[in-house]
């Protein structure tokens, strides 16, 4: 994997997760840029999807959510190494990867919440819902836009 593609995936997870933003009640928003991670997992394995993933998303919450931007490194870190655990393996693990990176991403949200001073227990209790359906529509359009890369491939 070239650096430069490692750079401009980190740039597209963080600006997917930045201009693309649907409010969920609570506080937190969903986004784009879980699908820009599982694809770049798939597409160019763990080190890429583990560096955009963390690295971009932890960028996009500087910006808006700053407390969260220490687990968020590590929550779509660990999406994006999972979803190119997914590359260089067989068929049933190319869906069952991604999958499992999805549900790290939140287990370490919910932790991480619950030990955030300003969240809690409740704060955590209350995100599960909208984490566990950011984490689906992440692994669906990921694998996806995935799936019509692989198709324009075989076209040319």
């Amino acid at each position: 994997m070239k650096w430069y593609l490692s750079v401009g995936f980190t740039v597209l997870v963080m600006v997917t997760t930045l201009l693309i933003r649907i409010p969920v009640p609570g506080g937190g928003y969903f986004n784009f840029g879980d699908v820009i991670i599982v694809f770049c997992g798939l597409y160019a394995g763990k080190k890429a999807g583990m560096i955009a993933g963390g690295i971009g998303s932890a960028l996009a919450d500087l910006i808006g959510f700053p407390i969260f931007a220490p687990v968020t490194l590590i929550a779509k870190g660990l999406l994006g190494l999972f979803a190119g655990m997914a590359k260089s393996s067989g068929k049933l693990m190319q869906y069952v990867y991604p999958a499992l990176g999805g549900i790290l991403m939140v287990a370490v949200y919910f932790a991480g919440t619950w030990i955030l001073p300003a969240m809690g227990k409740a704060a955590a209790i209350a995100d599960l819902p909208a984490n566990l359906i950011q984490a689906a529509f992440g692994y669906i359009g990921g694998r996806l836009l995935y799936l019509a890369y692989m198709k324009i491939e075989e076209l040319r």
